[in-house]
């Protein structure tokens, strides 16, 4: 299904609206439930309840930028531009990145004598009308020559909250952990590190990656006509590109492995077997990267062993 990525086409105006039943002749109103619809088309994005607070994505991006201002009190308003949008074809839920637009707040993950990269902080808000997601904020990572992303668990933000009215107020104030933050940007430069140094074989970088996305085959038993097997190659090739290509720039290790998966992972592919957006992808990519960085430098560190309990745990 196609997705939204142009700002203008999610900025769409919304409105709450009555809900009206018609039992027989007689119409009455749907009192426990609303809808809130696109104007003035007047088509309906969902049906929520009465306690529903209703924040367009034009307002939770304005919240975006009092985030990026609190997270990193050093910038200006004007010094943040949207960087990425992604939403489904409806424009339900949607994501939005601010990213910096100097190099003021750049991440230098390796030494000086190695190929310098340039990692800068982003901050993600994700919005719904559907409530499939609460309006919350992220801070996550990206290497800015392509652009591929990630987000580290953390509670750097302490504003996250559904869709309830007794839970948004009218003034929204941003708490940041910014001791974390400080201390969440020291250590991205040697994580980013302990990855290069951790090397991988040519031949297992794709299936890493792949076991990392939760890219899997069809169960064997399926009969090889079915078009999920057509699915699978195609998917297989491309994460296969992917890691040649990686693994030419960086080498064959696990930095190579990181950049597959979040090079997937921000632009995911247009496949039958990849079920998760791009920020559920995303997600998993810095899950997974944050644990492994910790696991790989272990005295004891057994790739093989690593990766043969790591499939069996996601399969």
């Amino acid at each position: 299904m196609p997705r939204l990525h142009e700002l203008d086409d999610v900025m769409f105006e919304v409105a709450m609206r009555p809900i009206f039943v018609k039992v027989g002749s007689r119409e009455t109103q749907a009192r426990g439930s609303q809808a809130i619809v696109e104007m003035p088309t007047g088509r309906v994005v969902s049906v929520v309840g009465r306690s529903y607070r209703l924040v367009s994505h034009a307002e939770a991006l304005d919240l975006a930028h009092g985030c990026a201002r609190a997270a990193f009190p050093e910038t200006k308003s004007g010094e943040w531009q949207v960087a990425s949008v992604d939403a489904p074809s409806t424009g339900g839920t949607c994501s939005i990145d601010l990213a910096h637009n100097s190099s003021a707040l750049d991440f230098s993950g390796l030494a000086a004598s190695d190929k310098p990269e340039v990692y800068g902080p982003f901050v993600r808000v994700t919005n719904s009308y559907n409530r499939t997601r609460a309006l919350c904020f992220d801070i996550g990572y990206s290497r800015k020559v392509c652009k591929n992303g990630l987000i580290l668990r953390s509670s750097l933000i302490s504003f996250k909250m559904s869709h309830q009215r007794r839970e948004i107020r009218e003034a929204v104030k941003f708490e940041i952990a910014h001791d974390r933050l400080a201390k969440q940007k020291q250590a991205f430069q040697a994580f980013l590190g302990r990855l290069r140094a951790c090397p991988v074989p040519s031949t297992a970088i794709a299936g890493f990656a792949s076991d990392v996305l939760g890219f899997h085959s069809p169960p064997e038993s399926m009969p090889v006509t079915d078009k999920r097997w057509v699915a699978w190659e195609a998917l297989r090739e491309i994460v296969r590109t992917a890691g040649q290509r990686y693994e030419q720039e960086l080498g064959a290790n696990a930095y190579a492995v990181l950049n597959v998966v979040t090079e997937l992972a921000s632009r995911p592919p247009d496949n039958a077997l990849v079920r998760r957006d791009r920020h559920a992808l995303q997600r998993l990519a810095g899950e997974w990267a944050s644990e492994f960085s910790s696991k790989c430098v272990e005295d004891q560190f057994d790739l093989e062993q690593y990766l043969g309990a790591f499939r069996r745990q996601a399969g």
